[in-house]
């Protein structure tokens, strides 16, 4: 992607633009690699998963990184992992998740 683009995206996007790739292995050990751009991740976007988790939370995941890539055409990107549910849901619970808060710790005890 030239920079012309990003500055492009940058101006449609101006939350944030961030480069994601995903790259895991089939079940004949062959690598495959997707790599696009997002937009950063709303409160919306995140209601939205959430609710649709609760029926499946395969689909809610393809359907959020899905709303989320901005280049190239989603479609395309949905298409070459669409058969691998554990990578794009690694992908967003590593990247999409820390928008709303990462590597959390809580402690609660009766006082």
């Amino acid at each position: 992607m030239n920079k012309e683009k990003i500055e492009e995206l940058k101006k449609a996007y101006p939350n944030g633009i961030y480069e994601g790739e995903i790259s895991f292995t089939d079940s004949e050990n062959s690598l495959h690699t997707v790599e696009f751009v997002y937009r950063m991740p709303t409160m919306a976007d995140l209601e939205f998963h959430a609710k649709t988790s609760q029926k499946n939370p395969i689909v809610a995941n393809l359907n959020l990184l899905q709303s989320l890539i901005i280049d190239p055409e989603p479609g395309t990107v949905i298409t070459a992992i669409k058969e691998f549910p554990a990578a794009y849901g690694r992908f967003v619970d590593e990247a999409i998740s820390p928008f709303f808060g990462g590597n959390v710790a809580v402690k609660s005890r009766k006082l």
